[in-house]
């Protein structure tokens, strides 16, 4: 699990004790009036630059999707945004009409507080789920790749960190169309229904249904209750004509 997370470290943070700074801002936002405003509380060194990150207002390229995980694993809630960091990961979130001295003097004496690292740790995780998501729905995946994001769905399934909430989401909108997407290439290439093909939609079945389960009254629990019956029925219907 370690491992995981240490993989979806999505700010480029240097490996040291040194301020990280990053503004996020919308499209269409006043880049010239928002570095102003940082600079006049926060002057630009070569000992801690600031990066300036406009975030896309679509999701349809790897890149976009990055770009607005990096800002889920910041916890930005308004924009324009200020983050600190430092090697640990981000230690605040200062909306930039919040910016004063005081705020940043009590954002640096509060950056270790307890829960620091659990928080962090939560963010970035639920920055992979939106990323993964993200490029699964945007990116063409091989047979190869298929494989991997669905153990990497499963990683995430079984991770301390998800939520039940986290895991029906997981379940029902990563692993159960991975699985769904392996049985329908598998079947493809076999021309036919074999053991092999039946055995994977049995795979998938299973993660609709324990998804379902997690909380069969939430909306996703209601969506996976309904695909269920929809495949239930399918299946039926597909029979009567074997």
């Amino acid at each position: 699990m370690k491992q995981l997370l240490a993989g979806i470290l999505l700010l480029p943070l240097a490996l040291h004790a040194a301020e990280n700074r990053f503004v996020f801002m919308a499209e269409g936002m006043n880049a010239d009036l928002i570095r102003q405003a940082v600079q006049k509380h926060l002057p630009d060194s070569p000992e801690a630059p600031c990066e300036y990150i406009t975030l896309p207002a679509e999701c349809k390229t790897a890149e976009q999707a990055r770009t607005q995980a990096r800002a889920v694993e910041c916890a930005i809630s308004t924009l324009p945004a200020l983050v600190l960091a430092d090697e640990q990961g981000p230690f605040a979130t200062l909306p930039l009409r919040t910016l004063t001295p005081q705020a940043l003097q009590e954002a640096r004496a509060n950056k270790d507080t307890a829960g620091r690292r659990e928080d962090t740790q939560k963010h970035r995780f639920t920055a992979h789920i939106f990323l993964l998501c993200a490029l699964t729905t945007i990116e063409f995946q091989d047979d190869t790749a298929l494989a991997g994001r669905i153990e990497e769905s499963r990683k995430l399934l079984a991770h301390p960190l998800a939520t039940p909430e986290q895991r029906q989401f997981i379940g029902l909108r990563l692993l159960y169309p991975l699985l769904m997407e392996q049985y329908k290439r598998g079947y493809c290439q076999a021309v036919a229904h074999n053991p092999a093909t039946e055995a994977k939609l049995l795979e998938a079945i299973a993660a609709l249904e324990a998804a379902r389960d997690i909380n069969a009254d939430s909306t996703l629990g209601r969506q996976a209750f309904a695909e269920r019956e929809r495949l239930r029925a399918a299946r039926r219907k597909s029979r009567q004509y074997e």
